[in-house]
């Protein structure tokens, strides 16, 4: 239950404290006194949008709090618990605009996002604006009217619908991507296969194709080789005149004189050194000679094994050998997760199917739900309608069916035949404002019979009526107020009458700035303020104010 109200420079309230308690509390006032400018503050409290026009002009910044009992609110102060914020009995709201487009929320001093401080708001109070009649006139809107006004058993099918249908249709997104995959896969695949073969077949190592160039290049000058080698196994050691045999021989010639100075000795000892030098190269010279293969055939089969790594890289774009070895790698690693793709499309397959099945289990039995809860709501709002001066009024839900969505597979349609005899039809057909206005205020009251906000507010949804229809409206405005605490913004006499608390809205003007306040009334000014609603000649108009607040003091002892 609200219980204060703190306003701070919206629109042309400056500055205002206003107190509340339970029943029903009215709002009066003349044309323009700026009723809806209170409402538009709750609004905003209640996380409404939060628009910079609402600053008072000249003003920075904007802000209002309300402080709320929630003694009587179980689900906010489990939900205060969960989230760690401070527990108790008091729950302060609070909320900031400012022109540079920000705004904040605080639950109890802690600044939350505005997702989360809905969810506290959501609890506490529901806002009926002066137009919400007119959604009566869109049957889209009927289904949500109907399933407010089911049980807790109802709204757990609501929440698990909505689980269900969302996982199904998850689900289904994917299978549909991977079933597109698949379709791909099959052209990708053939490709890879081919491509794996290749370079399979190809055998590959990492840098062969530097070692095989020069074994071509080798055998491409193997005629000259051998020429080169055998002439210098010739000169160095087999020839007529070795190299070898003359190192040999100017040895031999230092020998005698090798122990008449050192540096003869030196001499001697190098040429040694250099004989067993040539010597050792000529035996090398002889072994390359042996060895060298003049096999055209090899020549043929490198010439060939290069022309094949070539064109492998001229196709992989200018590829190294050790490159395409890892592009195999590459193919055979995409190849196998397309392989999978079959087993995770059967797994998926699977799933999907499940989850469709628990969609539709839960579905049908929101549907007996819905079909139950329609019957009794027809019967509720029949009561309520009877009780709003419209007697006789027939009200039908109709639930034709609709494609699977997160509501399930039905929508709502309300008809009525406002009187006996007359065919249902749609009410959008049919519904004047006056009783849109009633069939709104009944559905209302259907919905406060469950378990739901302690505090509502009713935006002028009076509109359309007047006389004795005013006056039962009023009796369900207050009938209401019994069970939660009830603002009511009205025009009508009648309802302002039946007020456990009425407030006057009026502006006044300091010579400098025009201001919106808010008076409670009592006493005589509450009888002058529902002349006033009377209109007339004043004496006569005070004299029936009078009247009906006596009626009203008189009809609840």
């Amino acid at each position: 239950m609200l219980q204060s109200l703190s306003i701070r420079n919206i629109a042309l309230m400056d500055e205002m404290q206003v107190e509340f308690s339970s029943g029903l509390h009215v709002l009066t006032g003349e044309t323009g006194a700026g009723k809806s400018i209170l409402v538009d503050a709750v609004t905003l409290l209640l996380g409404g949008r939060a628009q910079k026009e609402l600053i008072r002009h000249g003003e920075e910044k904007a802000r209002v709090e309300g402080v709320f009992d929630i003694s009587d609110c179980p689900p906010v102060q489990k939900l205060l618990k969960e989230q760690e914020l401070d527990e108790g009995n008091e729950l302060i709201l609070s909320r900031e605009i400012t022109l540079s487009g920000r705004s904040s929320c605080r639950v109890n001093g802690t600044l939350l996002p505005l997702a989360q401080y809905h969810q506290f708001t959501d609890l506490l109070m529901d806002i009926h604006g002066q137009h919400e009649h007119q959604s009566l006139m869109d049957e889209k809107k009927h289904l949500g009217y109907l399933d407010a006004s089911g049980d807790d058993a109802h709204r757990v099918l609501l929440e698990k619908i909505q689980k269900d249908f969302t996982a199904w249709h998850d689900c289904k997104k994917e299978l549909e991507r991977l079933q597109k995959q698949s379709a791909q896969a099959g052209e990708r695949m053939e490709l890879l296969r081919i491509r794996q073969q290749e370079l399979k077949k190809a055998k590959l190592v990492p840098g062969e194709e530097d070692e095989l160039a020069k074994e071509r290049d080798k055998y491409r000058n193997v005629e000259k080789i051998e020429n080169g080698l055998r002439e210098a196994y010739e000169q160095v050691y087999d020839g007529s005149e070795p190299a070898a045999e003359a190192l040999r021989t100017a040895a031999a010639a230092l020998q005698p004189i090798e122990n008449l100075d050192e540096a003869y000795a030196s001499l001697r000892t190098r040429l040694d050194a250099l004989y067993y030098e040539a010597e050792d190269i000529g035996l090398t010279l002889r072994d390359l000679l042996e060895q060298l293969d003049t096999d055209p055939d090899r020549l043929e089969a490198v010439q060939s094994r290069l022309d094949l790594i070539r064109r492998l890289s001229r196709k992989y774009g200018g590829a190294t050998t050790g490159e395409m070895v890892q592009k195999l790698k590459e193919i055979e690693k995409e190849l196998s997760s397309f392989e999978s793709i079959d087993d995770d499309l059967d797994a998926l397959t699977k799933k999907e199917k499940q989850l469709s099945q628990q969609y539709k289990k839960t579905a049908d039995q929101l549907t007996v739900s819905r079909n139950a809860l329609a019957r009794k709501f027809e019967q509720e709002m029949e009561i309520q309608l009877r009780d709003l001066n419209m007697a006789g009024t027939k009200f039908q839900v109709n639930l034709p069916a609709c494609p699977p969505g997160p509501l399930g597979n039905e929508s709502a349609a309300f008809l009525i035949a406002p009187n006996r005899g007359e065919e249902l039809q749609p009410l959008s057909k049919i519904a004047s404002g006056g009783e849109l206005s009633r069939l709104m205020l009944a559905i209302k009251s259907v919905a406060a019979q469950r378990e739901g906000v302690p505090s509502m507010i009713f935006d002028e949804i009076d509109t359309g009526i007047s006389g004795r229809a005013a006056q039962v409206v009023g009796e369900k405005m207050a009938a209401i107020a019994k069970d939660r605490q009830v603002l009511c913004v009205t025009h009508l006499q009648q309802i302002a009458a039946l007020a456990d608390h009425h407030y006057l809205v009026e502006k006044s003007f300091d010579g400098e700035r025009t201001r919106t306040q808010l008076t409670p009334l009592s006493g005589e000014a509450r009888v002058n303020e529902i002349a006033r609603m009377l209109g007339g000649d004043p004496d006569s108009a005070r004299s029936h104010a009078r009247e009906m607040l006596k009626s009203v003091k008189n009809n609840s002892i």
